[in-house]
């Protein structure tokens, strides 16, 4: 699995940076995303075999009281 923060929507995509030391951005359709993701949220991406979205989950963020 790929972890991606979505950082924003430009036109008809959705832009995603890579979670890793290098950043990657990776632009995909912003109509696979915007029903249920919004700019901000962490994902977890799982890609066939041609590279389309195969799975994709919000990884939930730690409430304050988790963190401590």
């Amino acid at each position: 699995m790929n972890h991606y923060r979505l950082d924003r929507y430009e036109g008809a995509y959705a832009i995603l940076v890579e979670e890793s030391e290098h950043n990657n951005e990776l632009s995909v359709l912003k109509e696979r995303l915007i029903a249920f993701v919004k700019p901000g949220d962490c994902l977890e991406i799982q890609f066939d075999t041609i590279g389309n979205l195969k799975h994709v989950a919000i990884i939930p963020k730690l409430d304050k009281m988790e963190k401590a």
